[in-house]
């Protein structure tokens, strides 16, 4: 037999594997059940880099696995190919965005498919293509109708590089999430989307599913629910009340003053109106200044500075406190963000220490309420506990016991071209038109300047044959929406096409969802937790709600996988040159080396960071190539070494036990016990039959040379057989070595046979030389024997 070939091996089958149509999968199976097994699918970069392969190889592994083991598996692909990162790294190399997302497109096809990945090709779909833009068109105007969908003027997050608005999720630390500049705020009218009417739905169905606490925990913390109350606090001589949410109803007695978002209604309204009271005339100017100087900077900035508060008063205007009927000062402070909550706090400086600061620096009154968890100084409510007074005082001011919440409606308009046009038609008379089904999809056009602009206008607003459109109302005069999504609308339902993707009457039968969803299993990145992970389980809930879709949760199972960073301990990154090019690595060593390398870099089912070792990778191709040489030296006997076999069987159940848990470098380490075992015994005493069960356990891992060596005795595909069940009787070590502990110090060790009584133990132990000196002159009180782990031997 020659040597271990790795390039014309992986070429042969995946040339086979794709013209058997081996992993095409059907909806239904006689005898198996369904697994839909899913990987976020990428956006069109152009080339694969480490990350990816650990993304899809990996989980590659599991969906073979899980094939081997009986179920009916559809492990899907296709590309995120409108958006940001598309556009912007087709200007950066002036290029159409079009022809550099398809280009893309094709080169990764031919990288995806030198990993050896079980991808069903036949659900292939790109959310640039009209075929899938269709229906997420069709899909907005459903969430439009219901009115989950609208538009509305308000302050946005502006990127200035991107030249677009940004959702608050993609805002990190006042940043751009894609480029890194410093977003800035703006006034515009945007489409939204009401993800905060499902706000308790995301929190509370968490607990339903089968998914790692740290995943929900960020989801919540995003959200950011609070239990609390709504008060209103009329203002002193006008017609008008200032509502405030607090956490903290129990305080209200303590309230001393109240404190304004510089962008709060209230404050706006006294701004516009220059002489609403004559005592706060002359400080009109102050507050006026305080407003623009604090808009100016970032929300970060307003809320780093804990120590050195900044605020204005409003003079002659004061509010009623509902409690006591007591005046307290209004003051303008930009610590207040108008998006958090009402955008109005009622201060009680004796239990916050935020509002103490700021007491203390305007030297305001401060008012102790609670001591000991009990009311004092607080009226009728004295000597209550403060959980049973929130609920009282709420009652007695004619307060509303609420949540507040962090999470905001989702910003979905984007001022680019490269994006899905929304099917809105603007008509003067009739408002915002959505376009007839039937005109469905509205293409996205050939424009010549596609580059963003600087005026917050879409590049379509420039294409004026595509503009200028008939009102399907009343057929006047009416112009297209120019605004197109953004790419997270786009991946908020792809797995759900994948169940039905050639289809052209709908999104997706309802035959088709019932065979698949919800996901069995889905993989991602811990980045896209509160973006995409969020958006589409509401979209999904929302869909269910509009009777579309048949779950209210679209996975059982989400993992979060690790991250691969470079040798010198950074994630990569080409600017800092420590990027790992596998397409380089498949060519010299092969693609079943790297997909074995990454199992074995560390557990799959970890979100940790686990850096590249290129002599790590040669050491895994050597266990190939040995391996390979195991397979020219089969026995023509049926039997195997009994040593040999029991280790067989020993594998077995490890890998299986370990491999269901994503265990996977477990899985590799105990193949390695298993060769190093073959190579130690006689290497003619293995069978076949039993070097076949050793491809089936490595075959998940390394398909190529698995299928190459199994079709060496075997006709049909190895990934056509079943996965290897272990003997028990064989997995039973015939002895087992225990430590001797006396008065809880281990003095020893002993091997025994496993099916050894107590008392056989007992006189065996007690009559051991180097345990025996321990015992003189003493009493043995206890003698535990803890089956097949250890010895507690307690003298006295």
């Amino acid at each position: 037999m020659s040597g271990y070939d790795h390039k014309k091996i992986e070429n042969k089958w995946q040339d086979k594997w794709q013209k058997d149509n081996l992993y095409v999968t059907e909806d239904k199976v006689k005898g198996k059940d369904n697994f839909y097994c899913l990987v976020e699918f990428p956006y069109p970069s152009g080339n694969l880099h480490v990350g990816h392969w650990y993304a899809f190889s990996i989980t590659d592994i599991y969906a073979r696995l899980k094939s081997l083991q009986g179920l009916n598996v559809m492990f899907p692909i296709g590309f995120d190919a409108f958006g940001l990162p598309a556009e912007n790294a087709a200007i950066k190399h002036n290029l159409n965005p079009r022809d550099w997302t398809y280009k893309n497109m094709d080169t990764m096809k031919t990288q995806l498919r030198s990993m050896g990945a079980s991808f069903d090709w036949s659900k292939e779909l790109a959310t640039c293509d009209p075929s899938y833009y269709k229906w997420t068109q069709w899909l907005f105007l459903e969430l439009f109708k219901k009115g989950l969908a609208y538009q509305a003027n308000g302050s946005v997050n502006w990127c200035p590089s991107c030249k677009t608005v940004l959702a608050n999720e993609q805002v990190v630390s006042g940043a751009c999430e894609r480029c890194g500049t410093e977003v800035e705020k703006k006034e515009m009218n945007q489409w939204m989307i009401k993800i905060t009417d499902y706000a308790d739905r995301l929190i509370d169905d968490l607990d339903e599913l089968n998914w790692p606490e740290e995943i929900k925990q960020s989801q919540k913390n995003w959200i950011g629910r609070s239990q609390g109350a709504e008060i209103d606090f009329p203002v002193s001589g006008m017609d008008s009340s200032i509502k405030a949410f607090t956490t903290r109803p129990d305080t209200l007695f303590g309230v001393t003053y109240m404190v304004l978002a510089p962008e709060h209604e209230f404050v706006k309204r006294l701004l516009e109106n220059k002489n609403p009271n004559p005592a706060l005339h002359d400080g009109l100017e102050e507050v006026e200044k305080y407003v623009k100087d604090s808009l100016k900077k970032k929300e970060l900035e307003r809320l780093a500075d804990t120590n050195n508060k900044t605020g204005v008063e409003l003079k002659g205007i004061k509010a009623i406190n509902p409690a006591n009927k007591e005046e307290i000062p209004i003051y303008v402070a930009d610590y207040v963000l108008g998006g958090y909550g009402t955008g109005a706090i009622m201060a009680v400086p004796a239990h916050d220490e935020r509002d103490n600061q700021f007491a203390e620096k305007f030297n305001l009154p401060i008012k102790n309420v609670i001591e000991n968890d009990v009311l004092i100084n607080s009226d009728k409510f004295n000597g209550l506990s403060s959980e049973e007074a929130k609920e009282k005082i709420t009652k007695e001011v004619g307060g509303k016991l609420t949540n507040n919440y962090k999470l905001r409606d989702w910003l979905i308009s984007r001022q680019r071209y490269w994006g899905c046009p929304i099917p809105i038609i603007h008509c003067k008379k009739c408002g915002a038109i959505p376009v007839p089904e039937k005109d469905l999809p509205i293409e996205l056009p050939e424009i010549d300047n596609y580059l963003p602009r600087d005026d917050g206008k879409s590049p379509l607003a420039k294409a004026d044959d595509w503009v200028k459109v008939k009102c399907p109302t009343c057929n006047e005069d009416a112009e297209r929406e120019t605004d197109t999504l953004d790419t997270f609308v786009d991946s908020s339902w792809y797995f759900l096409r994948y169940t039905d993707p050639k289809n052209t009457e709908e999104f997706a039968s309802k035959d088709k969802m019932k065979e698949w969803m919800p996901v069995d299993f889905y993989s991602g990145g811990a980045e896209h937790t509160t973006m995409h992970l969020l958006y589409s389980r509401f979209f999904n809930k929302a869909l269910f709600d509009l009777g579309l879709a048949k779950d209210s949760e679209p996975y059982k199972e989400r993992l979060n996988r690790g991250l691969i960073i470079g040798t010198d301990g950074n994630k990569m990154s080409k600017s800092k040159g420590n990027v790992i090019d596998p397409d380089e690595i498949v060519e010299r060593l092969g693609a079943d080396t790297v997909r074995l390398y990454l199992s074995f870099i560390g557990p799959y089912n970890e979100a940790g960071q686990y850096p590249w070792d290129p002599n790590g990778v040669v050491g895994v191709r050597r266990f190939l190539e040995r391996v390979w040489k195991l397979s020219s030296n089969l026995s023509d006997s049926t039997e195997t070494d009994p040593e040999l076999k029991k280790e067989l069987h020993k594998s077995i159940k490890k890998i299986t036990e370990n491999a269901n848990k994503l265990k996977f470098n477990t899985c590799i380490s105990q193949m390695m016990i298993f060769m190093n075992l073959a190579e130690k015994s006689n290497l003619s005493n293995i069978s076949k039959e039993d070097f076949g069960i050793f491809l089936q356990l490595l075959a998940p891992f390394a398909p190529h040379i698995a299928e190459e060596l199994w079709s060496l005795n075997n006709k049909e595909s190895i990934f056509l057989s079943n996965w290897p069940k272990y003997d028990e009787g064989l997995v039973v070590d015939d002895e087992v070595t225990l430590a001797i502990q006396i008065n809880g110090k281990v003095r020893g060790q002993v091997t025994v046979p496993h099916d050894i009584s107590e008392e056989e133990l007992k006189e065996l132990v007690l009559k051991k030389e180097e345990i025996s000196k321990w015992l003189e002159d003493k009493e043995v009180k206890k003698f535990i024997y803890v089956e097949g782990k250890l010895i507690s031997v307690v003298v006295g």
